[in-house]
């Protein structure tokens, strides 16, 4: 069986804004089964989709939502706008970029969908640990492969089974120059799932296409489609 194809950004490639409404609705259209995207706060409290820690030079947490959108230039939509629209329509897998606001998270998800129509995952142990001990029916993974580390971390990111373990979590998503045969290996045998990211390379795409992983993550997955 093929992996599932995960739309990255919505479908980052092919909308003029990634994470935006547009994003989403092409992914929707194009029958992927999953919507990867990024959450982060403004100063205000709101729970907004969006990737960079800044917005024209500004960092979104110091910018209110209504500034933060005029310093964009377009609609950045609420956490709870793109549950809304996804609801029924695609699964989600929800990064979130920073840590202090995971009660919020669960009671907006609690709100909106059900287990089975999304995902939570972070770079940050703090995070899925919270996310995991506010509601353990949550299916919460961890993000490995940061792009700044040390060996001692490329190590555990590498091997991450005990952290795995103490965090509770139920996935990995590991950058793709992790996956190994014998990273492949550990995780079958922990009976983790795998979503793997972000694969763009044409040749690379097709190969993780028959890959033994549960997810690609793509900003081409009209590509992937095709590949499968």
């Amino acid at each position: 069986m093929s992996p599932a194809v995960i739309a990255h950004r919505g479908a980052k490639a092919l909308a003029e804004h990634e994470n935006s409404t547009e994003a989403f609705e092409i992914a929707i259209e194009l029958g992927v089964p999953y919507a990867e995207f990024d959450v982060r706060s403004t100063s205000d409290g709101c729970i907004v989709c969006y990737h960079d820690p800044d917005v024209a030079g500004t960092k979104l947490s110091d910018l209110t939502y209504n500034e933060a959108e005029r310093l964009a230039g377009y609609h950045i939509p609420l956490f709870s706008e793109v549950l809304e629209l996804c609801k029924g329509r695609i699964r989600l897998d929800i990064e979130l970029k920073e840590t202090g606001y995971e009660k919020e998270i669960v009671r907006i998800l609690h709100e909106h969908l059900s287990y089975d129509e999304y995902q939570v995952k972070s770079f940050l142990d703090t995070a899925v640990l919270r996310i995991k001990r506010l509601d353990p029916g949550i299916t919460a993974g961890l993000l490995l492969g940061m792009k700044e580390a040390d060996k001692r971390r490329r190590f555990n990111e590498y091997f991450p089974g005990r952290r795995l373990k103490m965090l509770g979590a139920d996935f990995v998503s590991p950058h793709h120059k992790l996956v190994t045969p014998g990273f492949l290996l550990r995780m079958k045998l922990s009976k983790k799932k795998i979503y793997v990211w972000t694969i763009n390379d044409e040749k690379l795409l097709r190969r993780f296409m028959h890959k033994p992983v549960d997810g690609v993550i793509t900003d081409h997955p009209d590509k992937a489609l095709e590949y499968i």
